[in-house]
């Protein structure tokens, strides 16, 4: 039995609601060109996984067994993740997201015959926009008269910002690393993405906001952080090892699409300094890459072990410092001892 799958479990349908009320009311839009984009944005709010908004509710148990207060929080941060995703998939050129078609590719199929890929990114980045700035609104309506109100809105706007710092390293390295521009150490560079780009977005910032709304102290915050920081690093190396290794119905979206991107990643990181380099770049940055050759090659140079080592390395880091935690309760930590093993076993 997994502690954190329960509450998952528990939880989940009530952010569920909480996301089906707010689309509902934003789909009262009256002008048919906007309600039409913002029903494909609706379709993708509503097939998330809702584990970051778990994680912000869980932040928020830590301290109050109803945590009936935390799910506009957690609904806020579902739509900021869609949000951000509407952005990603502009940026990846990816046609699914949650196994329905992107923003991009909905109005790409509805105006096809114009074949107008910049109206269509257009529209996408206009939605992306509307989406965060709708859960800014989510927070204000709901907390803006809390005492931690400012406290919670600059930490969550913190959040908000890291992510776009990690965005704008992972979308230029590629590019510079492609063309030989890229002068720094790639490894460095990647961990600096883990960092800003999914541990804080992922794991570390959903957690703490919930603290916050509870009013946790300083110092629950900072011992948190420590936990949690590794957990978020290991949480990508292992999305990284699934977007090669994984089935494209299982992760929601074309696997080995970080081949096509050039994308920097532990993976090819290591693999830059081994012999199978040259044939790597045969593959990678190119639209008709042979994944199962990709796949070998990060297998036999050794790359696939040193992440999946790396990883568990930092997963074990995370344990230690949960150890560690004094103030949390026997069953908070069995909690988060449990979501560990739930990301260390995920599929997608």
């Amino acid at each position: 039995m997994n502690k954190f799958i329960d509450f998952y479990q528990i939880v989940k349908p009530k952010i569920k609601k909480e996301i089906l009320n707010f689309n509902n009311d934003i789909e009262k839009e009256k002008n048919s060109i906007i309600k039409d984009n913002i029903e494909a944005f609706c379709l993708l709010n509503e097939s998330g996984k809702m584990v970051r908004g778990t994680l912000a509710v869980l932040g928020y148990y830590f301290f109050n067994d109803d945590f009936t207060y935390a799910l506009p929080l957690a609904c806020a941060y579902e739509v900021f993740e869609t949000s951000i995703l509407v952005h990603d998939d502009i940026i990846d050129n990816d046609l699914l997201r949650r196994n329905q078609k992107t923003i991009t590719a909905y109005n790409n199929d509805k105006y096809g015959k114009f074949k107008n890929n910049h109206l269509a990114e257009s529209i996408a980045i206009c939605m992306g926009d509307y989406g965060i700035h709708k859960a800014n609104d989510i927070i204000i309506n709901h907390y803006g008269n809390d005492k931690n109100f400012s406290k919670l809105f600059k930490t969550y706007n913190d959040i908000v910002i890291d992510t776009i710092r990690g965005e704008l390293i992972d979308v230029i390295t590629p590019f510079e690393e492609k063309h030989n521009l890229f002068k720094e150490d790639v490894e460095k560079n990647v961990m600096d993405i883990y960092t800003l780009k999914t541990a804080w977005y992922s794991i570390v910032g959903p957690i703490i906001l919930g603290m916050i709304l509870a009013n946790s102290k300083d110092n629950m915050l900072n011992e948190i952080i420590d936990f949690a920081l590794p957990l978020g690093i290991a949480f990508q190396i292992q999305d990284d090892l699934l977007g090669i290794y994984a089935e494209s119905q299982t992760i929601g979206k074309k696997a080995g699409n970080d081949i096509r991107e050039f994308k920097q990643t532990l993976l090819y990181a290591y693999t830059k300094n081994t012999s199978y380099y040259k044939e790597l770049l045969k593959e990678y940055g190119n639209e008709n890459y042979d994944l199962d050759k990709v796949r070998d090659i990060f297998t036999q140079c050794g790359a696939k072990d040193y992440c999946l080592k790396k990883m568990d390395e930092l997963y074990n880091e995370s344990i230690s410092k949960l150890n560690n935690i004094k103030w949390l309760d026997d069953i908070h930590k069995e909690i988060l001892l449990d979501l560990i093993e739930y990301l260390k076993n995920r599929e997608k």
